[in-house]
């Protein structure tokens, strides 16, 4: 009995201790961002203050970004429609050397042209911060966008 004991102890330790844990996959950001065709979410001015979310009151909107897509492509060209329906050609984009920032040129979508500071970009989000036009005024936003 004590043998089996033993054995089957020896068994359960082989069996924890051997094994190893799982890799964490980390997926190069480019990959995220040409992945998915993106959509705007919401942009806060001041970091608070709404000018736009999706699905919310069109009245409590300052701008209508419903229209607004954006596709990110491996090549670094970016294609997609802007706020008024415009098919967007020939803009391009790069990230910064330590991926913290993406420079985006020739959208023609006022307060996305520009370098724009990586806050998120996973799977399911992509958040940017940069100056907006808000109100007459030129602030600092966060644009947060999710797939299409």
């Amino acid at each position: 009995m004590k043998n089996i004991t033993i054995s089957i102890i020896s068994v359960c330790l082989i069996a924890v201790f051997s094994c190893k844990k799982d890799d964490v996959v980390v997926v190069p950001k480019k990959d995220l961002l040409v992945a998915k065709t993106w959509i705007i979410d919401e942009v806060l001015a001041f970091n608070t203050a709404k000018a736009f979310k999706r699905g919310g009151d069109p009245k409590e909107n300052v701008y209508d970004l419903t229209k607004v897509v954006f596709n990110f492509k491996s090549d670094g060209t970016l294609s997609g429609t802007d706020n008024n329906g415009k098919v967007v050609t020939g803009a391009k984009w790069v990230f910064s050397a330590d991926e913290t920032k993406i420079t985006v040129s020739g959208t023609g979508i006022v307060g996305f042209d520009g370098e724009l500071t990586l806050v998120t970009l996973t799977a399911t989000n992509f958040e940017i911060k940069g100056k907006v036009p808000y109100q007459g005024l030129s602030v600092d936003a966060n644009v947060k966008m999710i797939p299409q």
